[in-house]
């Protein structure tokens, strides 16, 4: 018998921009989506048309508030747009390639959670912004009986993957897929990526985090 699912919380990563096509580090550069991502924000709207959803709630970086604007477009909804959903903020390492010498050094941060990076955040202090967001929008879907659509970035994704999975890798999608925080008929959260999966690879936290 098929499980039942129940979906409480829709996780999607904006589209592409041309940061990601060049490997950079985005987290605070406030970068536009470009050709592609637009693509992949229409491929969304229309992946999500059909989907019952309570609220679209997006980061206000621009590449996250473009994508889930062309969503709500399609589906007739207003976006509510918050900081609270922002990238983790590698600070200096924003905007600079991901070579081993970058990795490496934004490597010592990850591995000292409580180290705040030079002009970013530390970790910690990432995590302590996101697992409340997450728990909230979760909490706003049992209430409403609808789930809730986030648009936002693939360090959101990463964590969504540690607090459920303990595992940041677990529930990775490529720019413009899309995760989901789900209640499984016995009643447990659980999350999968459900749209655009990312292909399982042994890689340093550091260099998909951003």
């Amino acid at each position: 018998m098929e499980k039942v699912v129940i979906p409480l919380c829709y996780i999607a990563r904006h589209g592409a921009t041309k940061l990601n096509q060049q490997d950079c580090f985005r987290g605070r550069v406030d970068v536009e989506l470009d050709a592609e991502g637009r693509r992949d924000a229409h491929k969304l709207a229309t992946y999500f048309e059909d989907v019952e959803l309570s609220q679209i709630v997006s980061s206000d970086r621009k590449r996250a508030e473009e994508t889930a604007d062309i969503i709500g477009r399609r589906k007739g909804m207003e976006v509510y747009v918050t900081p609270a959903l922002r990238a983790f903020n590698v600070g200096m390492f924003s905007g600079k390639p991901k070579n081993k010498e970058n990795t490496d050094a934004l490597q010592e941060y990850i591995d000292n959670p409580d180290k705040r990076i030079p002009e970013g955040e530390s970790l910690n202090e990432f995590k302590n912004r996101i697992r409340p967001a997450l728990e909230e929008a979760c909490e706003l879907a049992r209430e409403r009986g609808k789930p809730l659509l986030l648009l936002a970035h693939s360090s959101i994704v990463h964590e969504a993957g540690s607090m459920i999975h303990n595992d940041h890798e677990a529930i990775l999608v490529e720019p413009g897929g899309v995760a989901m925080i789900f209640l499984t008929d016995d009643g447990e959260l659980d999350a999968a990526p459900i749209y655009k999966r990312r292909p399982s690879a042994s890689v340093q936290r550091a260099d998909t985090i951003s």
